[in-house]
């Protein structure tokens, strides 16, 4: 058993680590791009935020969608590994949005052995993680807050883990084109597995987004991933034509032999569906796909408009204390002259 245990462990750990260096975190799987569109632009997404899938980059992102949103993401990982996301967003006021989110690493059957190295058979394995939050829009209009509170869950044969954990997120908007976003992720309990406990990958994640002529994303940004060190990822997406995009991403950090830290995609939008595609090479380690499925439904949400100065003057306004002026007195009315017959001349004498 205790052989079972400390192989899931070493998987756990090892395989996000291809991406995001050595370390001693626990559910390092938290660690893993979520999203075919942002994995394709190497992770560089805390700024971008603009769909689903910003619930595991930034929770201030769902502040940005106008609709509601529905993505269900699936990835071939290594080594027989496969992780799934799912993300829903509910725009609720002008300024208030809800969403939740939930994300697994599902592991083949594994073969367990005995002290004898003799197999005692087969066990199953998961991790996972599953919130919800809301983001929340600024008296400014250009500025966005979110939270998102999970639980984190771990599984191997009959052994089972569990912490609680938050991400705080913030994105401002400098116009159309500039947009700066930052998030904290992963802030909560050590998670504790066979005697062994473990601290969360705690992730803190900073970077801008510029948009050209509205039709290309440059975005750059910094992770520093739980015992990790720092990482830095590019990644641009550009509308090609009509309803097709192109993204390429770049993220430094790989291990050895786990390939030069490119990788690239393609989507396509068709009216209320997407679908993204994401192909990221891990050297002699081999490669993983990411397929996700997007759809937007409903009316869009109001427009959020501050308050306008004029607004503000008359508030103030309001306030100042009330001065008591006298009442006028009315004005004393003359009477008209009075009026006099003429009479006439007598001319008799």
């Amino acid at each position: 058993m205790r052989n079972k245990i400390i192989f899931l462990i070493t998987v756990s750990l090892a395989v996000p680590a291809l991406h995001a260096g050595a370390g001693s975190d626990g559910a390092a799987f938290l660690k893993i791009d979520a999203g075919g569109r942002a994995a394709a632009m190497g992770g560089a997404f805390t700024a971008v935020a603009d769909d689903a899938s910003s619930v595991f980059y930034n929770p201030a992102g769902p502040a940005l969608l106008r609709r509601k949103e529905l993505l269900l993401a699936h990835n071939e990982w290594l080594e027989g590994l496969r992780n799934e996301h799912a993300a829903y967003v509910q725009p609720v006021s002008p300024r208030l949005t809800l969403f939740a989110g939930f994300t697994a690493l599902l592991a083949p059957s594994l073969a367990g052995y005995d002290s004898a190295g003799a197999e005692t058979g087969k066990f199953s394995a998961m991790d996972g993680a599953a919130g919800a939050g809301f983001a929340w829009a600024l008296k400014d209009g250009d500025s966005f807050f979110g939270l998102f509170l999970k639980t984190v869950y771990q599984q191997a044969d009959t052994r089972k883990a569990s912490a609680y954990a938050g991400d705080l997120g913030f994105i401002k908007n400098y116009g159309e084109t500039l947009r700066l976003g930052a998030a904290a992720q992963n802030l909560g309990t050590p998670i504790k597995l066979y005697q062994e406990s473990f601290d969360l990958p705690r992730t803190y994640r900073g970077g801008g987004a510029y948009r050209v002529n509205k039709r290309l994303w440059v975005s750059a940004e910094a992770v520093k991933a739980g015992a990790s060190e720092a990482m830095f990822a590019a990644g641009a997406e550009g509308n090609l034509e009509g309803a097709f995009y192109a993204r390429l991403g770049y993220k430094t950090g790989r291990a050895r032999y786990g390939g030069p830290g490119f990788s690239g995609g393609v989507g396509i939008r068709d009216g209320n569906t997407g679908v993204d595609y994401a192909f990221t090479p891990f050297g002699d380690l081999g490669s993983t796909h990411r397929l996700t499925l997007s759809f937007k439904f409903g009316e869009e949400r109001g427009e959020f408009t501050p308050a306008a100065p004029a607004r503000r003057v008359r508030r103030a306004v309001k306030h100042l204390p009330r001065v008591k002026t006298p009442k006028p007195r009315p004005a004393a009315v003359t009477p008209p002259p009075a009026e006099t017959e003429d009479k006439p001349i007598n001319f008799l004498w």
